[in-house]
């Protein structure tokens, strides 16, 4: 009938009105998990830009203690020198203190670069960039490493680069760095590659998120006097020692630049979204405390692997160790398996 229709519609209305003001008051007074999460990514990128920071003031520490010794060399003070010595009154008494705190010897030797890489001290600029082309900029938040070599066919190198940046927002160009490792000696080829380089992507060159570097040959050792290693032809050994010592450069430059390192390939593609992908996950990571040393963001080889810039000298020191003995990705698996994974665990 009419009336019983107009009582169960009556019915649905006040009902409705009864539970209209609870889902108000739900919706408005749930947390907004979005803003939360963004503040807890903040905090753990600061985190993580505060150790970088502490890794940068360790080595300036570093730095002042090796430069003292050497200073101390010159004007320690059984010199019989009257140079010196007349050098020395001149100097204040704060300063003769402080030369008189470091003046002290150490009876270790501490390893070093050098310890593996002896040649390094017959030239000066053997760790010195042969080719440069940099704005300095620094504090970027991810560093992108892309080595690469002159190809017998086609170069890739162009369509990559232009793939890594127009996968990354406006913002994401301003905190990043991608470091073009041309891992040739030949500097003519070198400066034919950033002339390139220069003609597609002037823009990103001038604010700073470019940059193309090369090796000077005197890094690597006598190419011709390594050991034959894994029963490979000397051809292959060759090409993996350099490999090796290539990455270890590229990783050395990229090092005080920015709090995360990812090592990519000259004949990649990428996702639109990719740096922010990779970032989110990184410091997911850190916001739940968990301490990581690799993030696997591709399946193949070396490519799509991050690392924080504060740990990359342990990837440095390995390869230089056993340049002549591994291939680089080999030694990878290696540090992870002796840093990361327990022997009572699988690995």
């Amino acid at each position: 009938s009419v009336g019983r229709m107009l009582r169960r519609r009556l019915g649905v209305v006040f009902t409705a009105a009864l539970l209209t003001p609870a889902f108000v008051l739900f919706f408005l007074s749930s947390p907004d998990l979005s803003g939360e999460q963004a503040l807890v990514q903040r905090m753990a990128e600061l985190r993580e830009r505060l150790h970088h920071a502490e890794m940068l003031n360790q080595e300036r520490l570093q730095d002042v203690i090796l430069l003292s010794k050497k200073f101390n060399l010159i004007v320690r003070p059984d010199s019989e020198s009257g140079n010196l010595t007349e050098f020395r009154a001149s100097l204040s008494q704060e300063t003769r203190d402080l030369l008189a705190n470091l003046s002290h010897t150490s009876d270790m030797h501490l390893p070093s670069i050098y310890s593996y890489l002896p040649h390094l001290l017959h030239s000066h600029a053997a760790t010195t960039p042969a080719f440069k082309l940099s704005k300095e900029r620094h504090s970027a938040t991810m560093v992108l490493g892309v080595p690469t070599v002159k190809r017998q066919v086609q170069s890739y190198l162009m369509t990559t680069l232009r793939n890594l940046i127009d996968s990354m927002s406006i913002e994401e160009m301003d905190e990043c760095i991608i470091v073009v490792f041309v891992a040739e000696w030949d500097l003519d080829y070198v400066r034919q590659v950033a002339s390139q380089i220069e003609r597609k992507f002037p823009e990103h060159l001038d604010s700073g998120l470019l940059e193309v570097i090369s090796p000077p040959q005197s890094f690597y050792p006598d190419m011709d006097k390594l050991r034959q290693t894994l029963g490979d032809p000397m051809e292959r050994v060759r090409w993996r020692t350099k490999q090796n010592l290539d990455f270890a450069f590229l990783m050395m430059y990229a090092q005080p630049k920015g709090t995360f390192y990812v090592q990519l390939e000259d004949d990649i593609q990428t996702k639109k979204g990719y740096i922010a992908t990779m970032k989110k996950f990184a410091l997911q990571k850190t916001s739940e405390k968990k301490n990581w040393f690799v993030l696997d963001f591709c399946q193949l080889g070396f490519i799509g692997k991050m690392f924080k810039c504060v740990e990359l000298p342990y990837l440095v020191q390995f390869f230089i160790m056993f340049y002549n003995d591994k291939p680089v990705d080999w030694l990878l698996d290696y540090l992870i398996q002796t840093k990361i994974c327990n022997l009572d665990k699988d690995t």
